[in-house]
């Protein structure tokens, strides 16, 4: 009873990812594996409606899976974040279509070999695909020094950090150079409908910032808006090693991007 119930209500969420309308249980009938009458399937409902696991909007609708119920879903069949979609267009094309909004970024490695000093004027940092030029100060010179061998993006968000701001943004150009942003206009979307959320975080997102400040995996309220979940990942794009984050609404098909367990 335990394993048919537990199917009952995954076939509900797959369902609704397509149609994202109500389900109701004839519908349902006709997607599950095995037979079962119209009745049982509403006595399931009630009993998930009980538990907070499906919602009725109407009283003559479907019913749909709650915010929970996704958060849960997504968690168990996205745990590796394995990414199918690896073209480009590809890429776009479904992001568009699902209205997710993605960035992408080149990862290589480009940590910071030395730091040399020019006379008394000039220090430059010298990564292993970058040169950095900046005003000489001696504090500076041994501060930057004990970073050797930190990744560039690191070493970015230190600077961010104690207020070398000068660096900061030198670093930050760079960055904007390299990211690849796709359906920008899902981030303005989400960020209209959750208003006070949109005013402190769109900036960022658009920037490209949240690509290094989100950790790998899974991401839900209160860093995403309520009704939202972002995926961050690295994967092969155009056979390219590629950093990923991809947010959209928690009822959105993600399996059309990432493999499903």
């Amino acid at each position: 009873m335990k394993q048919k119930y537990e199917e009952i209500l995954e076939t509900v969420v797959k369902t609704f990812l397509q149609t994202h309308e109500p389900i109701g249980s004839a519908t349902l009938k006709e997607k599950l594996p095995f037979e079962i009458a119209p009745a049982t399937i509403r006595y399931y409902f009630n009993k998930m409606v009980e538990r907070g696991e499906l919602e009725q909007l109407h009283k003559s609708s479907g019913r749909i899976p709650t915010e929970n119920t996704m958060k849960f879903y997504w968690r168990k069949h996205l745990k590796d974040l394995e990414v199918i979609c690896d073209a480009m267009e590809e890429l776009a094309r479904i992001s568009e279509k699902e209205e997710l909004f993605v960035l992408l970024k080149p990862f290589k490695k480009n940590r910071l070999q030395s730091i040399e000093r020019i006379g008394e004027r000039f220090l430059i940092l010298v990564f292993e695909s970058d040169e950095y030029v900046i005003r000489y100060q001696s504090q500076l010179e041994s501060f930057l020094g004990d970073l050797i061998g930190y990744e560039l993006d690191e070493v970015k968000q230190i600077a961010k950090d104690v207020g070398m701001m000068s660096l900061y943004h030198k670093m930050r150009a760079k960055n904007d150079e390299q990211i690849t942003a796709i359906n920008p206009e899902a981030i303005i979307r989400i960020a209209g409908k959750r208003s006070s959320w949109g005013k402190r975080n769109m900036r960022i997102f658009l920037d490209g910032d949240v690509i290094e400040e989100f950790s790998m995996g899974l991401h839900f309220e209160p860093l995403i808006p309520r009704g939202f979940m972002a995926l961050r990942t690295e994967a092969l794009i155009d056979n390219h090693p590629t950093k990923i984050f991809c947010m959209g609404a928690i009822d959105h098909d993600f399996t059309k991007i990432f493999k499903e367990v």
